[in-house]
């Protein structure tokens, strides 16, 4: 994996929660502004056109980060992440946790309704 690759894979885990949360901001953010005193959050109901865009997004960046990921490489330089484990575990890792934090704010609308009903 060379240096580029590295960064892509860390930008790409970052983009996908970014991306996770707007997808989420129409239906979770009334529901938190809400809870936290802040009148007209209502008004984010108006981001849902963007959330299966961004859905999309999210599907898209994550396969792609898992891809730079878990490729074999041929040949690593000596202070790339394929060279470290440590480094590369704690990548994958970060990929995973990031994953779960996308598909949790893509599937808001379904789970919050249970759980502030």
């Amino acid at each position: 994996m060379n240096k580029s690759s590295e960064d892509k894979a860390g930008l790409l885990i970052g983009g996908g929660i970014l991306a996770g949360v707007l997808a989420s901001v129409c239906c979770i953010g009334p529901l938190v502004l809400t809870i936290i005193g802040i009148s007209g959050a209502a008004a984010l109901a108006k981001f849902e056109v963007f959330r299966w865009p961004m859905t999309i997004l999210v599907v898209a960046i994550f396969i792609y980060a898992g891809f730079i990921l878990y490729r074999n490489q041929k040949s690593c330089d000596p202070d790339s992440v394929c060279a470290d484990p440590k480094k590369k575990r704690l990548l994958l890792i970060s990929y995973w946790i990031g994953l779960m934090l996308a598909i949790s704010g893509i599937t808001s609308p379904y789970w919050v309704v249970w759980i502030f009903n």
